[in-house]
């Protein structure tokens, strides 16, 4: 079964396409990958395409129109044409698979895309304005360029729907959760995987252990699972609760947001600006949103790169530490995504600050970058700790299997 597999946001599309012959058990990588990238309205817009056990291929884009179509149509044609073609024409695809990153309390589960979903994924844009409307937009721009290859919805929010009412429901008026507004956590699709994935290095029934998973990337988010389901997450009714992340504050008081209303200080448009693209590492630096250069800096004495490093690290062991008191132990900790895989600091300061749980970080290991998923944890370490690369595109890969089969 041949699937072509699109995640997507609001600067980069990722597409892979997977050949599968038998049900995918473990980890398999696709044929052909093909990754765009670009800045404000399409502006340099790069490409780039790997070949499976080939080098890849890098080129700045020149489309006939700065859009996201016109876009995905010349990453298409490397599909097929060229030396980098692993197929003969689009019509060899069976199915079409779509990273959707808020399905609410609608989906709670992959689902195949009429124009009802559609519809239904348009009206949750709100939630996650970075994401869903983008996701839409690859949607209609592949039915219209690939005619009526089956399309299906995975949801990043569908893993979190055993969430328990005192995790999900807020504080608030209970009229609120009956109004649909409610946590429904993110990332549920990398959390699946790196769940499933736990299971095969550590060679035992996941489903028996409380696990930690920690996804560190541009968004940030915790889950904490027990008996293989998701029982608390950081992030809530939007992405932009929880932890600190890249440009998005994460948690904070909303009376803030009440003073600048009620001063007249700011319009509800500017709170939104910075909340979402003006806070996080870029608004405590000041002048990078990306670990590696707050890492940096931060090393050669920066005091605004030694704040904003301080401060992630400290809401990250908060919520870390809310989620092992939830689970009320911890018999794992994961770390993936971009931070979470390469930042061997962070994932050390995390450790030494659970050591009293007898949690013992493998120095040797975590400061020497595996291109594996692995155990970072010493012999003698009461909690296992887990360095595993987030594989979304396989996930959904898998979740489509499921669906066709």
């Amino acid at each position: 079964m041949k699937i072509f597999v699109v995640n997507g946001g609001s600067s980069s599309f990722k597409c892979c396409l997977y050949n599968f012959e038998d049900p995918p058990i473990e980890f398999i990588s696709p044929v052909w990958q093909g990754h765009l990238q670009w800045k404000n309205n399409f502006e340099d817009l790069s490409l780039t395409v790997k070949k499976k056990d080939e080098a890849d291929y890098v080129e700045m884009v020149k489309v006939k129109d700065k859009s996201l179509e016109s876009s995905l149509e010349h990453l298409l044609n490397f599909l097929f044409l060229d030396k980098s073609a692993v197929i003969s024409s689009l019509n060899e695809i069976d199915v079409l698979g779509h990273r959707i990153v808020h399905g609410g309390n609608i989906f709670k589960e992959s689902v195949y895309i009429t124009s009802e979903v559609k519809e239904k994924i348009r009206y949750l844009s709100e939630l996650a304005p970075l994401h869903n409307l983008y996701e839409l937009e690859a949607i209609e721009i592949l039915e219209k360029l690939m005619g009526k290859i089956p399309q299906i919805a995975i949801f990043d929010t569908a893993f979190h729907h055993t969430l328990p009412e005192a995790a999900k429901i807020y504080s608030g008026p209970y009229s609120w959760y009956e109004a649909g507004i409610q946590r429904y956590g993110f990332h549920g699709i990398n959390f699946q995987y790196c769940l499933r994935r736990s299971a095969e290095i550590l060679k035992c029934d996941v489903n028996r252990l409380r696990i930690v998973i920690c996804h560190l990337g541009s968004g940030a988010s915790l889950c904490a699972i027990k008996d293989g389901k998701s029982v608390d997450t950081t992030m809530g009714f939007t992405p932009l609760e929880g932890l600190m992340m890249d440009t998005r504050s994460g948690s904070i008081d909303p009376g803030i947001i009440l003073y600048f209303l009620k001063k007249g200080k700011k319009t509800l448009e500017e709170i939104s600006n910075e909340l979402y693209n003006k806070s996080g590492l870029l608004g405590i630096s000041g002048f990078s949103s990306d670990m590696r250069d707050i890492i940096r800096e931060d090393l050669n004495g920066n005091l605004h790169a030694k704040i904003a490093m301080d401060i992630y690290i400290h809401r990250l062991n908060a919520c870390i530490g809310s989620m092992i008191a939830t689970l009320k132990g911890i018999d794992v900790l994961v770390f993936t995504a971009g931070i979470g895989e390469n930042a061997s600091l962070v994932r050390e300061r995390v450790c030494e600050t659970f050591s009293f749980l007898e949690m013992k970080l493998d120095k040797f290991k975590n400061e020497h970058l595996f291109l594996a998923d692995q155990e970072l944890s010493t012999a003698g370490s009461k909690v296992k700790i887990l360095l595993i690369h987030a594989k979304e595109e396989f996930q959904i890969a898998c979740e489509c299997w499921k669906k066709m089969v």
